[in-house]
């Protein structure tokens, strides 16, 4: 019997070659090497074929964790250039807003989209777009409480609680985690000594009692002017303090007056139009060509979707596409670390887009501890996609993520739009099928070709 070792992509493309496997017709009478595997509950919208099981491959992340096949609801797409991570992603999201839109479930969906290129579907599905400048009069603040809310309406309608209020010792808790994670991005470093984080916790809780929403200025003007009574709080001098609150001092100026100018120094610009959409896309496209700002305000806005997903009804989701900008920063990766944990206490899932797994030691540094941070975030993620990789490293990467030598091998030939899932230690591998609808905002490419072409 002829063995089979050629599938083809549904629609056309390229072909992915798997091994040439012989046996003999007695060993075919009692095995059917074309069905070797169950396949996963049909849970959400159908993405594509299952070359494993056959049929169709359907899945949504909120209902998949309610269904306790995966124990976190957070996913990461990871692939090289060009291979459809991005396209993948957005008909993710399209198709499973669509699926929810029918069924009447409200949903929330809020995308960062550091190069511009979520507009298109966020127009299709009536997302609110929020395009941040540098030097613009759009802003958003970080240590929001109620995002959107003017903090002289948040002050009348009763938002300044007590000191001891539980719900203010949290809130106040969470700030110093966003100051401490900004400032250790601005400053270049790993993470804030202890003395620095705690003095940030310290300033927090005490701008948290005082005022309903502070900003970032009201932290420069603590650090610049600290409470006489601040250096006893923290079990040290006046002189002490003065010293260790210098370097967050200047990092907080440069910040405001450079980097975040005009995004994340002030309140919340006032009547926002998203709070009626069901999601939004934040577009920093106008920061890319700055990496250092790029980071900071991705902190920012990461801090900021989550109490903005926090105060929503029904299931929430936040992507965040091209990754890499976080996963090689030390201070951001153990920041979203952070944010993930806390994704089932606020009811929220994320989706992280990324480059191919075997750049994260190119990116980040071999061994060092920001690659192993990032391979930690990996490691803890519940459902995982892999496109094509790159050969370098990728068994070295690949199998300390528990996956076979067989798997890892595949994934150096998949073609373009075929990916292995990994759900909750499940394996499919998927022929993804984007439609001619979809390939209209799901198009990356589109600049690069003639436009006879398109």
């Amino acid at each position: 019997m002829r063995p089979h070792h050629r599938f083809v992509r549904r629609g056309g493309g390229a072909p992915l070659r798997l091994p040439r496997h012989v046996a003999t017709t007695a060993h075919l009478s009692a095995l059917h090497p074309w069905s070797i595997d169950t396949g996963l509950p049909e849970i959400g919208p159908i993405l594509g074929a299952n070359r494993l099981a056959g049929g169709g491959f359907h899945f949504d992340l909120v209902d998949a964790y309610a269904a306790g096949l995966v124990q976190g609801p957070n996913m990461i797409i990871s692939g090289a250039g060009a291979y459809g991570k991005s396209a993948i992603a957005k008909s993710y999201i399209y198709r499973t807003s669509l699926l929810s839109a029918r069924s009447r479930r409200r949903t929330f969906t809020a995308v960062i989209d550091p190069k511009g290129e979520w507009a298109a579907l966020g127009e299709r599905l009536g997302y609110a777009t929020l395009r941040l400048r540098p030097g613009g009069n759009l802003r958003v603040n970080p240590l929001d409480d109620t995002p959107g809310v003017h903090p002289a309406r948040a002050l009348a309608n009763g938002h300044r609680t007590s000191a001891g209020d539980p719900g203010t010792q949290a809130q106040a808790t969470r700030r110093g985690a966003v100051l401490a994670a900004m400032l250790a991005v601005a400053l270049g470093r790993p993470e804030l000594a202890a003395g620095e984080q705690r003095l940030l916790t310290a300033i927090a809780h005490r701008l948290t009692s005082a005022r309903p929403t502070p900003t970032l200025v009201d932290v420069r003007k603590a650090l610049a002017h600290p409470d006489s009574t601040l250096a006893d709080d923290l079990d040290t001098t006046e002189a002490e303090l003065l010293d260790r609150r210098r370097p967050l001092l200047d990092a907080c100026a440069t910040i405001l007056e450079q980097d975040l100018h005009g995004i994340c120094d002030g309140p919340t610009t006032p009547d926002l139009t998203w709070d009626d959409a069901p999601g939004m896309i934040i577009d920093l496209s106008g920061l890319l060509t700055n990496r250092r700002a790029l980071r900071l305000v991705l902190t920012a806005v990461a801090a900021w979707l989550q109490t903005v997903l926090y105060g929503q009804t029904g299931h929430k989701t936040m992507v965040i596409d091209e990754g890499w900008v976080a996963l090689d920063d030390h201070a951001i990766v153990r920041f979203l670390q952070d944010q993930w944990r806390l994704g089932r206490q606020w009811g929220a899932a994320n989706i992280l887009v990324t480059h191919a797994i075997s750049d994260l030691q190119a990116q980040a540094g071999a061994g060092t501890a920001t690659a192993r941070i990032a391979e930690g975030l990996l490691n803890t993620t519940s459902v995982r996609v892999f496109l094509h990789q790159n050969p370098e490293q990728t068994g070295h990467l690949l199998t300390g993520l528990g996956l076979t030598t067989v798997e890892t091998d595949l994934l150096r030939a998949l073609p373009p739009f075929v990916a292995l899932w990994d759900v909750g230690g499940h394996t499919a591998l998927v022929d993804h099928i984007i439609t001619a609808d979809e390939w209209s905002f799901a198009d990356t490419d589109s600049a690069m070709r003639p436009r006879n072409a398109r």
